[in-house]
């Protein structure tokens, strides 16, 4: 499956944070995020999904776990399951392009 950005699902989660599903099957998901200044993706964990994440343009405070540091372009993550993580926007335009095994089908509603 071959998708254009401009197929791609988008929400807008609130005035600081978008999500666009960007491909999926029913084993893996790939989705961008992208944040004004300020924006938090809410510290959390999940019970049945593994997380890869890249930082593709920005920078953020990234917490996963017990470690907390600033990452920027180029930097990467990952958040297995059951580990708390979650993000804060230091630029506007930020971006991370998240994977997830399996796909995330509350993101489909």
């Amino acid at each position: 499956m071959i998708l254009a950005k401009e197929n791609a699902m988008i929400k807008q989660l609130n005035e600081k944070c978008s999500r666009s599903i960007l491909v999926y099957s029913d084993a893996i998901m790939l989705v961008e995020f992208r944040f004004k200044k300020g924006g938090v993706g809410e510290a959390h964990k999940h019970a049945d999904h593994e997380q890869v994440g890249y930082i593709a343009k920005g920078s953020f405070e990234l917490t996963v776990g017990d470690e907390k540091r600033i990452v920027c372009a180029g930097d990467s993550y990952y958040a297995a399951r059951n580990v708390l993580h979650g993000v804060v926007a230091l630029e506007d335009d930020s971006v991370i392009i998240d994977t997830f095994t399996p796909k995330r089908d509350d993101f489909l509603l």
